[in-house]
């Protein structure tokens, strides 16, 4: 039987740094993936073809604003779909190929596809063959989870890993729920002109994001055209694959929508059945695996990163996890994931990018904090770009006068979210950004002038 130093079972954004960084450490080491290739959900059939075809989507748009800046275009703008979706094939082949090469650099870095399962603390089986280890770590991701709908048609809608693979342009779809994929891709559809409509159960989109961001966001689709049902009671879904019918109550009305395609986004469970994980006595639920702040499971020589644990689920706080458990398993000093600083982009129109603590979040900390603003209706550069919905909000607490988080909504939130992660993760000041140049004119500007709003402000105030 082989033994490794570490077997790594999933190879998306958490196993495969994880993997290779333990080589790097000169450890042996396995990794096993149920794809011949690494990249994982993120790769494949999340954040990176979702973004292909959403900046398809975005350069067609433009093409359509062109008469506000008073450009003539002659003709039918025409996307050819198909050929969006060999780039999106080819960039996927580019970067998981490109990850492969990689790891053929370590020649003690074992890559095997296939399903594992752990039969004790220290062995796995691979697709029959079993392999022992010193040290794991669980890498598995998420996948959608489908909430038990009344009716059959829920299990022949749409997932998101199911919209990518699809070769012709849908001209009409209904999403079930109204968090980021949902909204990302609605969006995207609908600049395609294909004919949109989004159920949601609460009272708005985006509800675990900061409320003021997320109305920017849902008042923008409503603008375009997009149908947004809120407050809804789901009742039977039925029909398959070009035609649906979803019954639903809203406001004590019985309604109902029919439709010839179906996308249900209404959550992620964790990537777990089949690990043998009850057996080995490593704890998990639907929402993931347990781990302490070390990324330790309940048995001590196993881990677990990224989405399949309970905690943030983005690829590059999975990266950030792989890199903490790694040191904790090879290193003799221990350390410890820190989500106060986590930043993350939504690619919706316009973006929003959140860096740190929301104002919420300060408060269930226990932090005393204040919030600034600043519109962009007022900015140089939004006004240019014809782009002035959205704004940046500073969370600051009070006592330290540290920014502790920043949300920003705008049409390029994602450029400018580098500085905002900078500025929280150096537990900056007003006066720290107030003292930083930035260029005229660009959307940059803004952290210069809300620090200066809030510096002047608090000036005004010791006075009196």
């Amino acid at each position: 039987m082989k033994k490794y130093d570490l077997v790594v079972i999933g190879a998306g954004p958490g196993g495969t740094p994880a993997a290779m960084t333990a080589a790097q450490f000169g450890k042996s080491v396995l990794l096993v993936d149920k794809r011949d290739a690494p990249g994982g959900e993120c790769l494949f059939e999340g954040c990176i073809p979702s973004k292909v075809l959403e900046n398809a989507a975005n350069r067609f748009a433009i093409l359509k604003e062109m008469e506000s800046f008073h450009i003539d275009v002659e003709g039918k703008e025409q996307i050819h779909w198909e050929a969006v979706l060999e780039d999106k094939k080819q960039i996927l082949r580019r970067r998981s190929m490109g990850a492969m090469k990689q790891m053929e650099r370590f020649p003690n870095l074992e890559f095997k596809q296939g399903t594992a399962r752990f039969i004790d603390v220290h062995t796995v089986v691979v697709d029959g063959e079993q392999i022992a280890f010193e040290y794991a770590i669980i890498a598995t991701g998420a996948m959608a989870f489908i909430p038990p709908f009344e009716g059959e048609g829920a299990q022949n809608a749409w997932s998101n890993a199911d919209v990518f693979k699809k070769t012709e342009l849908p001209y009409e779809i209904t999403f079930v729920g109204a968090g980021a994929i949902s909204c990302e891709l609605v969006q995207m559809f609908n600049k395609l002109g294909t004919k949109c409509h989004i159920l949601e159960r609460g009272a708005r989109i985006l509800k675990h994001i900061d409320e003021e961001s997320a109305l920017i966001v849902q008042e923008k689709m409503i603008r375009d055209g997009i149908d947004v049902e809120l407050n809804v009671t789901f009742g039977k879904i039925e029909g398959e694959e070009g035609s649906f019918t979803v019954h639903y109550t809203q406001k004590d009305e019985a309604k109902q929508l029919e439709t010839p395609h179906l996308l249900i986004a209404t959550g992620r469970a964790a990537n777990v059945e089949g690990l043998g994980l009850e057996e080995i006595g490593v704890e998990f639920d639907r929402h993931g695996i347990h781990v302490d702040e070390t990324l330790q499971t309940t048995q001590t020589n196993i881990y677990a990163v990224g989405d399949c644990t309970v905690g943030p689920k983005f690829a590059h706080w999975a990266s950030y996890e792989a890199g903490i458990a790694i040191h904790n398993i090879f290193a003799p000093m221990k350390h410890k994931t820190d989500s106060s600083k986590l930043s993350w982009v939504l690619f919706s129109d316009p973006q929003i990018a959140s860096v740190g603590l929301s104002e919420e979040e300060a408060k269930k900390k226990g932090l005393e904090v204040f919030v600034a603003r600043y519109d962009y209706a007022t900015d140089a550069r939004a006004q240019i770009d014809k782009a002035e919905e959205g704004m940046l909000k500073f969370v600051i607490e009070k006592e330290s006068g540290i920014i502790r988080g920043i949300q920003i909504a705008s049409e390029d939130a994602s450029s400018l979210s580098g500085e905002a992660s900078l500025i929280v993760a150096n537990e900056l000041k007003a006066m720290d950004v107030m003292k930083t140049i930035h260029p005229h004119p660009t959307l940059t500007e803004s952290f210069g002038k809300l620090a200066q709003q809030i510096f002047f402000k608090n000036m005004m105030q010791k006075r009196r």
